[in-house]
């Protein structure tokens, strides 16, 4: 790097410092100090002498290096953009003013040089020098001083100002020229001085006029006594005129001020490292909640002790201020919600993407993160947020590519929110290049399809009661969540360079994961569920979650029960497979559920395994293994996860301990029930419903939905948006799980779903049956007389296995849905429902209303509560759609909730370990513990705990269930054989 370019850094990067308002607020009481005559005040002359001598050494260099714009602001009050600053910059000689006031500045600096020196501390004359310095102390708030005078100087205003003063002077010029005429002085009664004498004096006519002046601004200068009729009617009139006009110059004191506060918004914020948030909405409350919490959760519980201050310095260490938020949207005033004290803090600027000061009133290019929400405001948001990432990702391009801008020291993270899951690809098209390594950015976007995530949890909570209660712990910033590491991804909170020395096969990782997560020096619980690894696609990795555990190289593979057995879920000891492997016998062993098996269907093998025994169980043909990028865990904060990181990279693998010994008898566990999806009702549609369709047929083959919509255009809606999805599946746009929704040739609004790729056999198979998947009818679903004779032959809805109420932004929503319940409530008590509403606190008061009174049968959850809970995360976890995307979904790994065996005898305790390990035998992963209260019917989920009834352990007598992740088996458990 030259002189020039590390100069063309340092200069602005001082200029920015010396710009700050802490930076001018400690020096703008530090002048007012130094010009106090107070013997104290001198006492700290030294210290001012060194202080201001650093402040006008480094102002002398920006004067005459012209940098001087990023201190005091442009001539338009406004921080000026690089082109100005690149039109200034390099060594120059300032104008002969500015030297000047440099000058005197120099003069009142050598005035604290007499208190250092002896023999010459009767020159107090040059103190007057330092008045020189309240011209400095103005030119530190120029831009407010120029802001002042732009909003007096405005050419209405100052018609006012005119013409205020014209009215006083006039009415004072009246006053006096009235008393005069009258010969009130003659009359030696009124004391117009004010001198408590009645004297020759008092019959001036210029003392008259500035008698009538004071009358006019000040009403307590009336006449204390109607001595004289006349001058008591002029003092009454110019006092009541005087409260007109002290009444105007509030008012345009008052319009003043609400200017200045506007023009306030249209500076940067003078932020750094921030988040910003564009367009406000329903979630956007929400969101802000839940992103304050989580900064709060640095701070650590418990009492104040040498333990608390260690981990709040380990929580803080990497930049508790990274909590700052910038919330954009198109109102000039802020929010409501933004006036809450909680929020108080929270900055504010009006404005859009496509403004040409968006990024400069933002302060966009010194943002950490940048969250582009919908705007449900517009008829098509999607189009909207593909617009506004086209416009920023070309302009953060510019701005980064500006060889003198000095780059982040970390990338910026763009995540945009695409409301349909079909402009996905528009999406990523418009970010092409972005978070590129070669275009010079310095940016990497995320697109998070929200719709597709709500429809997915809801076709989640609707198999699977209970599931909510988890998903909404994970989701929220409250207790635990799902956090992803990638190792060495630039732009995020984490990077290493290169990756921790790793073995290839994914069970291999698992195993060492689990094994250092339980050993880490902290003690903090962190439970491994996933890896991430490398894929040559658009994403930035695969998620490949709960990889069955291979423990070879790290000691026992399960928990020794004493005698050298592990235990399995039922309690019976189990030979390990290091015994078999100790023994030779692996060769003759079959295949069993509960050996260890990788997902090829290969037996981990030890490095000193015989060829015969390996070529017994596996083939010659190896499959290449994509490289791990990181992992996926629960934990209650990130740092525990970064300790697991740090730990791959620190502790050798030969140090990792094996798990203790003495494991207790842990109980049978039997899959919950799950709710049967042959007969399904929904009511209402949007285009995510499409993905919600899809998941439950993919659950249950045999399902066969009815989808109710309220007109012919919402049909035809409907029937475009699954036409779309399978567009998008045949030309290979949409990744991940996906099928065709293929028409009924004749049934008209019948659809039926096949797998992607599927033989053409398939499809005529499945259209040669007499029962399609899908059904698109009109109707009135809170109409208890459609609910009692449904169409296509559902006949009651008492007959249905599930009802679905689907919400959409369009008013009246909210009431249908409401409405819809009572009327099903009233009518049967058996299908289970799930309801959508947009309003937060409706949602919440219904799932109070429906938990005292109908137990689980009914959800009702908030869309924009839902869709905060996502945004949310995508700010704090890089990817976690490609996590939650398959946990909620039923073709893969998913949460799955497992309770004790009826017919099992539970007792005595056990650690979150050791009840772990043994599900971990069954390829299942602890994630929570449902204990029982004190009443034996409520139950309290306890993710990553134990409880804390015995210190952390779990009461076995307490269990009511667990929650497991494990495969779905996409079928209610009472009709699989």
């Amino acid at each position: 790097m030259s002189p020039e370019q590390r100069a063309s850094r340092v200069f602005p990067w001082v200029a920015r410092f010396l710009g700050r308002v802490e930076v001018r607020l400690v020096l703008s009481v530090a002048i007012i100090i130094s010009l106090l005559p107070f013997d104290w005040a001198a006492a700290y002359d030294p210290l001012f002498l060194g202080l201001f001598g650093l402040e006008f050494i480094a102002r002398a260099l920006l004067i005459f290096r012209g940098e001087d714009l990023y201190t005091h602001g442009n001539k338009t009050g406004v921080t000026p953009t690089e082109a100005e600053i690149q039109e200034r910059r390099g060594w120059q000689v300032p104008r002969p003013l500015t030297l000047a006031l440099l000058f005197f500045d120099l003069l009142a600096l050598m005035s604290f040089l007499p208190s250092l020196i002896s023999g010459i501390e009767d020159t107090r004359w040059l103190r007057l020098f330092r008045l020189s310095r309240m011209l400095l102390l103005i030119s530190y708030w120029a831009p407010l001083v120029r802001d002042v005078w732009a909003v007096l100087s405005r050419r209405e205003r100052l018609r006012q100002v005119v013409l205020m003063g014209f009215i006083v002077l006039a009415l004072s010029f009246a006053g006096a020229v009235v008393i005069d005429q009258l010969n009130v002085a003659d009359q030696n009664v009124v004391d117009f001085t004010g001198d408590d004498e009645i004297d020759s004096r008092d019959e001036g006519f210029w003392i008259h006029l500035w008698w009538a002046f004071r009358q006019i601004q000040d009403p307590g200068n009336m006449l204390p006594s109607p001595g004289e009729p006349a001058s008591v009617l002029v003092s009454v009139a110019l006092t009541i005129v005087g409260l007109f006009m002290v009444s105007f110059l509030i008012g345009l004191g008052t319009d003043v001020v609400r200017e200045l506060m506007e023009l306030s918004r249209l500076r940067p914020p003078e932020l750094k490292g921030h988040t910003i948030i564009v367009n406000i909405d329903l979630s956007t409350q929400q969101l802000l909640h839940e992103l304050l919490r989580y900064s709060q959760k640095l701070v650590p519980e418990g009492r104040l002790s040498l333990h608390w201050l260690e981990e709040l310095l380990r929580n803080t260490r990497r930049g508790i201020r990274s909590a700052r938020y910038l919330v954009v949207g198109r109102s000039p005033d802020p929010p409501d919600f933004l006036r809450q004290p909680e929020l108080a803090r929270i900055v504010y600027r009006q404005g859009h993407v496509d403004d040409e000061t968006f990024l400069v009133r933002t302060d966009v290019a010194d943002a950490q993160r940048m969250v582009l929400l919908a705007d449900l405001g517009v008829e098509d948001p999607d189009a909207e947020t593909i617009q506004a990432l086209l416009t920023v990702t070309e302009s953060l391009r510019e701005a980064d590519s500006d060889p003198n801008r000095q780059r982040p020291t970390r990338k910026r993270l763009l995540i945009a929110e695409i409301l349909d899951e079909s402009n996905v690809p528009a999406a990523r098209a418009a970010i092409n290049g972005v978070d590129s390594e070669d275009d010079g950015s310095a940016t990497r976007a995320f697109v998070v399809p929200s719709e597709r995530l709500i429809a997915l949890f809801i076709a989640c909570i609707t198999r699977r009661p209970g599931a909510g209660r988890l998903l909404e712990e994970l989701l929220t910033s409250h207790g635990h969540e799902l956090y992803t590491l990638f190792f060495s991804l630039p732009g995020l909170g984490y990077v290493r360079e290169g990756n921790p020395d790793l073995p290839e096969d994914p069970g291999a990782i698992m195993g060492e994961l689990i094994r250092r997560a339980r050993s880490l020096p902290s003690g903090r619980r962190v439970v491994p569920v996933g890896i991430l690894l490398e894929t040559s696609d658009d994403e930035e990795a695969r998620v490949h979650i709960n990889p069955e555990p291979s423990f070879v190289g790290l000691g026992a593979s399960t928990l020794d029960n004493g005698g050298g057995r592990g235990v399995s879920l039922t309690g019976v000891p189990t030979v390990s497979e290091v015994e078999l492997l100790e023994q030779g016998a692996l060769g003759s062993v079959e295949p069993h559920e509960d050996t260890a098996l990788d997902r090829s269907g290969r037996f981990a093998q030890d490095e000193d395994e015989s060829p015969s025994a390996a070529s017994s169980l596996t083939s010659a043909a190896t499959v290449q293994v994509p490289r791990c990028l990181g992992f996926v865990a629960i934990a209650d904060t990130f740092d525990g996860v970064r300790e697991l990181a740090e730990d791959l990279y620190d502790r050798p693998r030969e140090a990792i301990p094996s798990d203790p010994a003495g494991a207790p008898s842990l109980p049978n566990f039997v899959q919950s029930e799950i709710t049967p999806l042959r007969r399904v009702l929904v009511c209402g549609f949007r285009s995510g419903t499409v993905s919600m369709v899809e998941a439950l047929i993919q659950a249950e083959p045999e399902a066969k939905l009815l989808i109710m919509v309220a007109s012919e255009e919402a049909r035809a809606a409907a029937w475009d948006d699954f036409d779309a999805h399978t567009r998008l599946v045949e030309r290979g746009l949409l990744g991940g799980e996906h099928g065709r929704f293929v028409p009924r040739r004749k049934r008209p609004w019948a659809l039926e779903w096949v797998e992607n790729g599927a033989p053409v056999e398939k499809v005529i198979e499945r259209e040669a049956s007499d029962e399609p998947h899908i059904r698109i009818v009109t109707g009135d679903w809170s109409s208890s007389r459609r609910l009692t004779k449904l169409p296509e032959g559902f006949g009651h809805v008492e007959t249905v296995d599930a009802v679905i109420l689907i919400s959409s932004e369009h008013s009246g929503s909210d009431a249908r849905t409401a409405k819809t319940l009572m009327k099903i409530e009233t009518l049967t008590q058996k299908p289970r429902i799930v309801a959508e509403v947009l309003d937060v606190e409706l949602a919440r008061r219904l799932r109070r209303r429906t938990a005292a009174n109908k137990g689980g049968r009914i959800r009702v959850y908030s869309i924009q509560e839902l869709r905060a809970f996502f945004m949310f995360q995508s700010v704090v976890v890089p990817a976690f759609d490609l996590v939650y995307a398959e946990l909620m979904g039923p073709w893969g790994q998913s949460f799955v909730q497992l309770r004790p065996d009826p017919g099992a005898k539970l007792e005595g305790t056990c650690t979150f370990e050791e009840l772990a390990n043994c599900l971990s035998m069954r390829d299942q992963v602890l994630c929570g513990v449902e204990l029982r209260g004190d009443n034996g019917q409520s139950t309290t989920l306890h993710v990553a705990s134990g409880g804390e009834h015995h210190g952390d352990r779990i009461d076995l007598a307490r269990v009511a269930g667990v929650w497991v992740i494990a495969r779905d088996h996409a079928q209610p458990i009472r009709e699989r054989a």
